[in-house]
């Protein structure tokens, strides 16, 4: 049906003469593209509304929205951003769909990893929106928030606040008292994470909520559970932890460590196999990776450390520079 309406709605496009009447026909292919889209997740289509964009010769911020969800989908952020920013900028919106356009500009902010923006933004919504929107941006903040975290505890608090009065269960509220268990040591909240990952049904929800654990037989379980999915950064993750106890477990992270994307479990698994073997191989690499995550701590403390090794002058400038770099990056917070 979609199909035939939009050959319908071409045809008449080629025939019409009105320029208004033109651009309200292109504003409608645009949206039942996008439509079809949605239902196909064929992305010839969105090339196809961009595309059609190019021609639209008055500007609509409902085609322009569309045209934000577009870039978003071919995670091309900036360009959602831009899109969503000017129609805040340009015209006057009803405030429901003004709130719908800020949801879509904290969610172009999230993917690109702008969390403190998509944060600050989200809480705009929230406080003046109500019905869906307000339950979406409130979702979306909780996975900010959990993004956040790493940083600052009072943000993965704030996400169970906000799951919590939703009372619908999600992955997201499960992670959040695997996290806070973690912190303070609460196995109230650890049991609430494991009911409610086991509620949900879903294995690598639950052998997330599990590796956190101390438990042998949880991780024995959640070790079961990676390997079963194939899930080789959980494997390492879990199997690190086991290696305190049965230390024959290390040469089977190495060997399987090094075929991970880096990141924050892969630093600190490579920063605790230095400490444990004082291989500088392992800080080396435990450098590299933090390099590449642009974990500007880690790497001022990396280079002070190496540079008891070699290039003590070098390791040490390094040093200092990554410091200044931390420093001016959390004032900018």
């Amino acid at each position: 049906m979609e199909i035939e309406r939009i050959i319908k709605l071409e045809e008449e496009f080629k025939k019409e003469k009105s320029s208004s009447k033109r651009n309200v026909i292109l504003s409608t292919l645009i949206s039942e593209y996008y439509n079809l889209y949605v239902k196909s997740r064929n992305k010839l289509f969105l090339d196809k509304i961009i595309d059609l964009s190019k021609n639209l010769p008055k500007k609509d911020y409902k085609s322009m929205n569309v045209l934000g969800l577009v870039h978003l989908e071919k995670e091309e952020y900036d360009s959602a951003i831009n899109i969503f920013k000017e129609i805040i900028n340009e015209f006057k919106l009803p405030e429901d769909d003004k709130n719908v356009i800020l949801y879509n500009l904290s969610l172009a902010y999230f993917n690109k990893g702008d969390y403190y923006v998509a944060y600050e933004t989200l809480k705009d919504v929230i406080s003046n929106s109500r019905g869906e929107i307000n339950v979406l941006s409130k979702k979306l903040l909780a996975k900010v928030c959990l993004k956040l975290g790493a940083e600052n505890i009072k943000y993965v608090e704030e996400a169970k606040k906000v799951l919590e009065s939703l009372d619908m269960p999600s992955e997201e509220l499960a992670i959040a008292y695997a996290i806070l268990f973690k912190y303070y040591n609460d196995f109230k909240l650890l049991g609430k994470a494991k009911e409610l990952a086991n509620n949900l049904g879903d294995e690598r929800v639950l052998a997330d909520v599990l590796s956190v654990s101390e438990q042998e037989d949880d991780l024995r379980k959640a070790l079961d559970i990676y390997v079963k999915l194939n899930d080789k950064k959980g494997k390492i993750r879990v199997l690190y932890k086991l290696s305190k106890k049965y230390s024959d477990l290390i040469s089977e992270i190495i060997d399987g460590i090094s075929g991970l994307e880096d990141s924050k479990d892969k630093l600190t698994i490579l920063y605790d196999l230095y400490e444990r073997t004082k291989l500088v191989h392992f800080l080396k690499e435990a450098i590299k990776c933090a390099e590449n995550i642009n974990d500007y701590l880690f790497l001022a403390r990396g280079y002070a450390e190496l540079a008891n090794y070699e290039n003590e002058v070098i390791n040490l400038r390094l040093s200092i520079k990554y410091y200044e770099k931390y420093i001016e990056a959390n004032v900018k917070k």
